[in-house]
């Protein structure tokens, strides 16, 4: 029996065609990855939810990948298919905020000194990088300075204003904005099942809860679609705990009385 997969990961994009919004940042990646002019360090900021590590990841298939498709992976080729193993040596990810110490970045760069087994370019992605202490920051920072032609290294925060000057001029800075509503419905539609039944205003809900996170609203849908119940306004409002405008609206107006009453 299979273990059931969040609709995130399942729903998790691997080509910047896949991309929600983003639309600025994704062009620019996908024409650095098509012509090869590709940065030794970048900074990808913004708000959780918006896509940035999927981006790095992304940015590490496109730019190594064999049959690039207009700057996107082929996701078929040898390159990514052995980048996309949880096995790889040549992509490594680490969270910064458990492994925020200078032993912990001392160690993650004794590996640059080996180049890539089987791809063009080593991808070092570092998640909310922000939480590195003072001294991790200058070992990093020595790399930065003269990194291996092999390296590219990938940063990403939710707290830019965190990052010390000298880090943030080594890198190439993409900020990844809130995403719109609209194009959270979208692409929320295509994981509902042919003929399943579901409310435009339901969808419209969870796009408005997760406040411009992707990754929120496919948390909040997979937490209504749990629940067994059709995906109606009503039942996603009980589901997220919300009240709708018009108590809000009769709740102000019955204040608004008993203010006037005295």
């Amino acid at each position: 029996m299979s273990s059931y997969q969040s609709l995130y990961r399942v729903w998790r994009p691997h080509r910047f065609s896949d991309m929600v919004g983003q639309d600025a940042t994704r062009r620019m990646l996908k024409n650095q990855a098509k012509t090869g002019h590709v940065a030794h360090a970048y900074l990808f900021c913004g708000s959780h939810g918006t896509g940035k590590t999927s981006a790095a990841r992304i940015m590490a298939l496109a730019i190594n990948c064999e049959n690039p498709q207009e700057g996107d992976p082929c996701l078929k080729c040898e390159s990514c298919k052995s980048l996309a193993s949880e096995t790889s040596l040549d992509l490594l990810e680490m969270d910064a905020a458990s492994n925020s110490s200078v032993d912990n970045v001392r160690l993650m760069l004794s590996k640059t000194d080996y180049p890539p087994q089987f791809v063009k370019y080593k991808v070092y992605i570092i998640d909310e990088v922000h939480m590195l202490s003072g001294a991790a920051f200058n070992a990093l920072l020595k790399t930065l300075e003269e990194p291996p032609e092999y390296m590219v290294f990938i940063l990403a925060t939710t707290e830019p204003q965190k990052l010390p000057a000298t880090i943030l001029s080594r890198c190439q800075r993409f900020d990844f904005g809130r995403i719109a509503d609209a194009q959270i419905v979208g692409r929320l539609k295509m994981a509902l099942k042919e003929g399943e039944e579901v409310e435009e205003a339901a969808l419209q809900l969870i796009a408005s809860a997760a406040e411009g996170s992707m990754r929120d609203a496919w948390s909040l849908l997979d937490m209504c679609m749990a629940s067994g119940m059709t995906l109606s306004e009503s039942n996603v409002r009980e589901a997220l705990g919300s009240v709708s405008q018009e108590v809000l609206f009769s709740f102000l107006d019955a204040l608004s009385a008993y203010s006037s009453a005295d």
